[in-house]
This record gives structure tokens, C-alpha cells and sequence, in this order.
């Protein structure tokens, strides 16, 4: 099942019928550790290229403490 150049390659054996809970646990870590589900988030709805920019710039704003008085 593994395949060459993945990038992303997240696999569970799964060791007996008994065992497909304790896999599904440990597939759901392995996920959250590459940062699947913030990518999943993120990607769930279309944001334009200037939204992004425009977002980055609140951010920094916010963070920098320009916008504070």
C-alpha cells in the first residue's frame, strides 16, 4: 500500500478484528500530528488570494500592536 513519493503517507496496521479500534486511535493521532485536520479546515471553503493577504496584514497589525493606542 505504500507508495514512492508520497508525500503524505499515514498508515495503521491493523493486527487482528480486535484491533481496529486501538488502529483507528492511533490513525487519528498520526493525523493530527501532521496537521491534516488544521489543512482540512483550511481548506474547506475557497479564500481568495487577497482575502489571505489581507488577513496575514490584520494579523501582523494585531500582533505588532499598531492598531493599539
Amino acid at each position: 500500500m505504500s507508495k514512492k513519493g508520497c508525500k503524505r503517507c499515514v498508515s495503521v496496521d491493523v493486527k487482528g478484528p480486535d484491533d481496529l479500534e486501538k488502529a483507528m486511535r492511533l490513525l487519528k493521532r498520526k493525523l493530527k500530528r501532521e496537521g491534516f485536520f488544521l489543512e482540512l479546515r483550511k481548506r474547506e471553503y475557497y479564500r481568495k488570494p487577497s482575502e489571505i493577504k489581507k488577513s496575514k496584514k490584520r494579523r501582523r497589525k494585531a500582533i505588532d500592536g499598531t492598531e493599539l493606542h
